[in-house]
């Protein structure tokens, strides 16, 4: 006769499992913040997209106006731990989180996320004041991004 493992068990070995939750965003206020139907607002983990009053503001939050408003998306919450009470907040007391979509290209697969594809356009940076330790490979993504010139890099030595 197989043991079965009680699920509180699980969380409690595996901290990190989350379930996202699956919301359709109403507006897009910046590349960085965005409203979903309901009034629920966040900004985007880890990253700093400059404001729309420059080139790649502007360039940023067309780019995540085209591909997120209007769109139902997969959000995760950045977290210290596995419960709502552990949600990091900026200090403008919004929570941070991650967003993945689909593309058209991509139907059904939900491995987009417009805080990584900021970085690799180059219209976004790492905030390391809100880069929680399992997203530290946006600082490859951010690197590549430079080397390449893109986006906000484009006239940098």
């Amino acid at each position: 006769m197989k043991q079965k493992i009680p699920i509180l068990v699980l969380f409690v070995l595996f901290p990190v499992l989350s379930v996202p939750n699956t919301l359709t965003i109403k507006t897009v206020h910046a590349a960085d913040l965005v409203e979903f139907k309901g009034g629920f607002k966040v900004r985007l983990t880890g990253i700093t997209v400059p404001d729309t009053s420059t080139k790649v503001g502007k360039q940023a939050y067309k780019y995540v106006k085209h591909e997120l408003e209007g769109r139902t998306v997969k959000v995760f919450t950045h977290t210290t731990n596995n419960l709502a009470t552990g949600i990091v907040y900026g200090d403008d007391g919004l929570p941070f989180a991650q967003i993945f979509y689909e593309t058209e290209k991509s139907s059904g697969d939900w491995s987009n996320c417009v805080n990584e594809e900021l970085l690799k356009k180059g219209y976004a940076h790492i905030n390391e004041r809100f880069l929680p330790k399992e997203l530290q490979h946006y600082h490859k993504l951010e690197y590549k991004a430079r080397g390449q010139k893109r986006g906000m890099w484009k006239n940098q030595e």
